[in-house]
């Protein structure tokens, strides 16, 4: 999507887009447990204000967002009353640094080592083409044995903005090649949102975890 997509969703109080959500992601509650997260850096990438990152700064050692509109960030700090310093594209608090900057952008040496990634809101908010890009940056940042937790969206009939309808064997045609994938959650939603905003047929919320195996090769 354009990034003034973006900037004007936010400017609308995010109401252009499904994804915010004021609670505690469940399945972050019953697969990303404290003793999961204890001593990894987790990243989340296209991060908004999720109050996920509150949890993850609880229990893991690090955590580091990406967003790529400032104004995200800042209701994030102020929402939940969090001092930060900030140095240039970096909100930095303890155990937690949120970096103001477009994902595609980011090299290892700005996200330093990561051990998780956490997107429930990345994949399924870009269409095809960046689909494929975000994949790619998501395997140059990920160390071999890293995991992902991934969260899609299924439903019908699609629709053309995000957040995205992603299939499993969506999933599995992007990471196949050099990630292992355990299919954990695929529950219909008959009273989601999404279905009574926009007249959906069925909804089903996936997750998936997923643990890097491989550097692709490259030719």
């Amino acid at each position: 999507m354009h990034i003034q997509f973006w900037v004007d969703s936010w400017n609308a109080g995010g109401h252009k887009t499904s994804f915010h959500r004021q609670d505690v992601h469940p399945y972050v509650l019953k697969y990303l447990t404290p003793e999961v997260l204890r001593d990894k850096r987790v990243l989340v990438p296209l991060c908004g204000k999720s109050v996920d990152m509150i949890y993850f700064r609880e229990h893991a050692a690090q955590v580091i967002g990406v967003e790529l509109v400032e104004k995200a960030i800042l209701e994030f700090f102020a929402e939940h009353q969090i001092p930060f310093t900030r140095r240039g594209a970096r909100f930095e608090a303890d155990r937690l640094t949120i970096i103001c900057n477009n994902f595609f952008s980011l090299n290892r040496v700005d996200i330093g080592p990561i051990d998780w990634i956490y997107d429930r809101a990345a994949l399924v908010a870009l269409p095809l083409p960046l689909r494929q890009q975000y994949v790619c940056q998501v395997d140059k940042l990920l160390p071999v044995g890293g995991q992902q937790f991934v969260n899609t969206l299924e439903y019908f009939p699609r629709l053309e903005t995000p957040p995205f309808s992603i299939a499993p064997d969506e999933v599995a045609a992007y990471y196949c090649g050099n990630h292992s994938i355990c299919h954990l959650e695929q529950p219909t939603l008959p009273g989601h949102g999404m279905v009574r905003k926009f007249g959906l047929n069925f909804l089903k919320e996936h997750g998936f975890l997923l643990t890097k195996c491989s550097e692709t090769a490259i030719s």
